[in-house]
């Protein structure tokens, strides 16, 4: 306990400096309840859980934007890596979260944004109309600042715009959160590009103009296959597909084979794109095991049931071109090796399995990277050694005054990872305003020291408790499906959603306490 004490004193010191000396908290109260300690955001997952089980979907969907301001977007396509931890799956399986929230979303209807404070007369610019940038700007608008928000392209979003195909998130839908967002007197610089050259503006231009800037551009430029030929007409990058999909602009694959390279949730969404712009057939390839593609195991499985064909331990060798375009990708099989100091297993080409799959279009989705060009070395902004902006724990810069958060800082990340650097952002930006500097970001540091005591560990004993199946969301059938890009998650009824709830165990509850008294009703102890 005085362990626990002195590591309190030394990790929060500038909290109690802050009480001490200005006689108020910085932090707030963070608890280790599973499910919330996994939400990037820090959302009260089992408050609007409670509440939508009670029939009041307004109050969920406010208290979820108290954290998120994308409520409909996250009940969409979020990651959900809160169910990963859930206590119900040591009993059978997780809590449908992500299914909960749509249906508060849907049975909601439009809730208005929450009223603005008085205006404190600062400025914000905001570099990038993307998820952490609209979020940022969500959060200053409602501490009573302004803010601008420059977007280089002609609609607000992003990569939820620009990346997420319109079968997992209808445009309509998303143009929701991005409405009541603006609600809160966001101004809007469409088509505006920030950089150096000429018709653009310039860093420099911006912080005379502005009291703060937070740079939330993304990471919007693809990383090369590595392989001879990439020029070859048919040949596209994972970011070009989506962001023509993304403008309305569907490439013609009327009768063509098409093979998508990588395996996390972008190739997903090419491949299953593809396959509902063609007759022909859509191939993923894929160099590790099924089991370590990074893409969720769902969207792995919806591709395989709309004709999707996979080819896991396989190595892309090849473009074979004819006329200066693709006409096949020659591949190679692997197999796993010894461990390396990565802890991942080296991959070993396997002689004699070469082959060649024919196609007339390769989509390169084996990742992004910010693109530097914008800055320059007068903008004083620095970069890490994976090449993204270089940032504190409070995502300031190098340069004073200047934030950046979301795929620019971190690489490509998570919609719910991105939004809650937006908040971070907000809340260190409202201190750099306010204080004239910035300290350290409690929420994170509260989420570190709980996974360092090991308080969410699956050893704890766990009280008896009824057998109740999962609420399955329901999905239109594949042979539909994979001919359009209607959305294919249909969504849970009002009285799924209230059964889901109930399967909730409240372990927020009981969290902490220890005894070794026995329990009203059971016959066992608890400990």
């Amino acid at each position: 306990a005085a362990q626990m004490v002195l590591k309190g004193l030394d990790g929060f010191k500038e909290d109690f400096m802050e009480h001490i000396l200005h006689n108020r908290c910085r932090s707030n109260l963070d608890q280790p309840v599973p499910c919330v300690a996994l939400c990037p955001a820090g959302v009260d997952i089992p408050g609007y859980i409670a509440l939508t089980g009670e029939g009041r979907y307004a109050d969920a969907v406010r208290l979820i934007r108290k954290d998120n301001p994308f409520p409909t977007a996250c009940a969409l396509v979020c990651e959900h890596p809160c169910e990963a931890r859930c206590r119900r799956n040591m009993l059978d399986n997780s809590i449908n979260i992500r299914g909960i929230k749509r249906v508060a979303v849907d049975m909601a209807g439009y809730v208005p944004a929450p009223v603005c404070p008085t205006s404190t007369g600062k400025r914000i610019a905001i570099i990038g109309g993307g998820p952490s940038g609209l979020s940022a700007a969500y959060y200053l608008q409602l501490m009573g600042h302004q803010t601008t928000v420059f977007e280089k392209r002609k609609k607000l979003g992003g990569m939820l715009l620009y990346g997420i195909p319109s079968y997992r998130l209808p445009r309509e839908r998303l143009q929701d959160d991005i409405n009541v967002i603006l609600e809160t007197g966001v101004e809007v610089r469409l088509e505006t590009s920030v950089g150096n050259d000429p018709g653009q503006l310039s860093l420099d231009e911006l912080r005379k103009e502005y009291d703060a800037i937070y740079i939330a551009i993304g990471a919007h430029s693809d990383k090369k296959i590595g392989i001879e030929g990439e020029d070859a007409g048919g040949v596209i990058s994972a970011v070009e597909f989506l962001r023509a999909i993304g403008d309305g602009k569907y490439p013609d694959l009327t009768g063509k084979k098409v093979c998508v390279i990588g395996g996390g949730n972008v190739a997903m969404d090419c491949s299953r794109s593809a396959v509902r712009m063609t007759d022909g057939q859509v191939h993923v390839i894929y160099r590790r095991t099924e089991a370590q593609a990074p893409a969720d195991p769902l969207e792995i499985k919806a591709a395989k049931e709309e004709g999707i064909e996979f080819h896991f331990l396989t190595a892309q060798k090849e473009l074979v071109i004819e006329n200066g375009k693709v006409v096949g990708l020659r591949c190679i099989k692997l197999r796993e090796g010894a461990p390396e100091a990565n802890g991942r297993r080296k991959l070993i080409e396997i002689p004699g399995t070469e082959f060649v799959i024919p196609c007339s279009n390769v989509i390169s989705a084996i990742g992004q990277r910010i693109d530097q060009s914008i800055f320059e070395q007068k903008d004083n902004i620095l970069f890490d050694k994976r090449g993204n902006i270089s940032v504190t724990e409070s995502l300031a810069t190098s340069r004073p005054g200047v934030f950046a958060g979301g795929d620019c800082a971190t690489g490509p990340t998570t919609l719910i990872g991105g939004m809650a650097q937006g908040q971070t952002a907000a809340e260190s930006i409202h201190e750099y305003l306010t204080r004239g500097s910035v300290g350290f970001e409690p929420r994170s540091r509260m989420t570190q020291m709980i996974k360092k005591c090991n308080l969410l560990e699956e050893t704890e004993p766990v009280l008896p408790t009824l057998h109740q199946a999962r609420q399955q969301m329901p999905e239109l059938p594949p042979e539909i499906r994979a001919h359009n890009f209607e959305e294919v998650e249909l969504g849970l009824t009002p009285e799924e959603a209230k059964k889901e709830a109930e399967r909730c165990m409240r372990c927020y509850r009981l969290f902490g306490v220890v005894t070794q008294l026995p329990i009203p009703g059971f016959n066992q102890k608890a400990q």
